[in-house]
C-alpha cells in the first residue's frame, strides 16, 4: 500500500482511508502527548468523524473550554488549512472519550473536517481517570491542549470562564477558594500566559462573581434603556450613558467614548444629551467609592471643555482643538517630511 504521508509534515491525498493500523501508530509515534492528570491515554486510532458526540440536544456545538464557543470563523479559515495543505501531524489530534466519543478537544478542528465531507480522521482516545469530573479533564485538557498550530490558541477569556466555574463547583462543596488557589488552578494547566497576567485574572474573576452577587448587572445601552424610562423622557430624546469599571493603570475608555459620542451628538443635535452613570464589576461595598469616583471624572471633563471655551473666546475663535501638522512621509523614495 502506498503511504501519503511523511513523519513531522502534513497528510495530504486521500487521508487515513487506506492506513492501517500500523501506519497510524507510526505516524503519531514522535509526538510528545502531555502526562495529564485526569485521564489515562489509549492511544490514537483512526474513527468516523460523524461517531463523535459534540453536540446537544439542540444540535449545537458545545465547547465548554472556550469563553464564547467554537469560533465559526477560525473553523472555516481550518477547512481552508486542512483540505489545501492536509493534517498537521507535528501535534496531538483532537482528544476523544472511550467510553461515550465525546469529544474534548478539538472541536474547530472536528467541525472542519465535517464541513469538507472527511469521513474518518485521527483521534487521541483517551479514558477518564474515576478519581475526577468530566469538567476537572475539561479545565486540564480543553485548556492545556489549545497551545499548538492548527487550533485557535486559548485566550485568558476562556480561563476565566473555567476558573469561575471551577470556584462554584467548590463553593458547592463548601470549600472556599482564595486568590492562591486560584494561581495554583491556572499554574496546573499548561497556558502562555504571565505571572502578573494570571493574578489579575483570578482577582478579576473573584471581583466579577462578588458583584454579580450584591448589584444588578447592566450593559451600556441597557443602562441607557433604563435611564430614559426613569427620566421620562420622550423617543427624540437621547440618554448616554457612562460606566465605571475598575481599571490597574486609572484610565478610563469609557470616558473617551463618552466625550467622542457627546460631541457628535451635540454637533448634529445642538444640544447635549442627558448622562445616567451606572458601574461594572464593584459590589455594593465598593459602589460608593466608585460612583464617587465617577463624578470626579464627569468634573473633570466639564471643566476641560470649560478651559477650551475659555480658550476659544481669548483668541476670537482662532483656538483649534485639532492642531494638524500634516502626514507623515510614507511613499518610498519619494516622501521624507510631513506632507501638508
Amino acid at each position: 500500500m502506498k503511504v501519503f504521508w511523511s513523519k513531522n509534515t502534513f497528510i495530504k491525498d486521500k487521508w487515513f482511508d487506506r492506513f492501517s493500523e500500523r501506519d497510524i501508530k507510526k505516524l503519531f509515534e514522535e509526538i510528545k502527548v502531555p502526562d495529564y492528570n485526569t485521564i489515562e491515554i489509549i492511544g490514537v486510532k483512526i474513527l468516523e468523524t460523524d461517531s463523535i458526540n459534540f453536540r446537544n440536544a439542540h444540535g449545537q456545538v458545545v465547547n465548554k473550554a472556550r469563553g464564547v464557543g467554537t469560533d465559526k470563523e477560525n473553523v472555516r479559515l481550518l477547512s481552508d488549512s486542512i483540505e489545501n495543505h492536509g493534517w498537521d501531524s507535528r501535534h496531538v489530534p483532537p482528544i476523544v472519550e472511550e467510553s461515550d466519543s465525546s469529544l474534548y478537544d478539538g472541536f474547530s478542528r472536528h467541525e472542519s473536517l465535517l464541513n469538507i465531507g472527511k469521513k474518518t480522521a485521527p483521534y487521541l482516545v483517551v479514558r477518564r481517570k474515576s478519581a475526577f469530573t468530566v469538567e476537572d479533564v475539561i479545565d486540564e485538557v480543553g485548556l492545556g491542549a489549545n497551545n499548538h498550530s492548527q487550533s485557535k490558541r486559548h485566550t485568558i477569556v476562556d480561563f476565566k470562564k473555567r476558573f469561575v466555574a471551577y470556584v462554584i463547583r467548590r463553593e458547592q462543596q463548601g470549600i472556599e477558594t482564595t486568590v492562591a488557589d486560584g494561581i495554583k488552578w491556572f499554574d496546573s494547566i499548561p497556558n502562555t500566559f504571565s505571572d502578573i497576567t494570571v493574578k489579575d485574572a483570578v482577582i478579576d474573576c473573584f471581583a466579577v462573581r462578588k458583584a454579580k452577587d450584591t448589584m444588578e448587572s447592566f450593559t451600556k445601552k441597557q443602562a441607557e434603556k433604563f435611564g430614559k424610562k426613569l427620566l421620562k423622557l420622550s423617543h427624540n430624546d437621547a440618554v448616554f450613558a457612562y460606566g465605571k469599571r475598575p481599571t490597574k493603570d486609572g484610565r478610563s475608555h469609557y470616558k473617551k467614548r463618552l466625550i467622542a459620542d457627546i460631541l457628535e451628538y451635540y454637533s448634529e443635535h445642538g444640544r447635549v444629551p442627558k448622562i445616567v452613570g451606572y458601574t461594572d464589576k464593584y459590589s455594593s461595598e465598593e459602589v460608593d467609592t466608585a460612583r464617587k469616583e465617577l463624578l470626579h471624572e464627569i468634573e473633570e471633563v466639564n471643566n476641560m471643555f470649560t478651559q477650551i471655551y475659555g480658550a476659544l473666546r481669548a483668541t476670537n475663535g482662532g483656538f483649534k482643538l485639532i492642531d494638524f501638522e500634516g502626514f507623515v512621509p510614507q511613499i518610498l523614495d519619494k516622501e521624507t517630511d510631513l506632507v501638508k
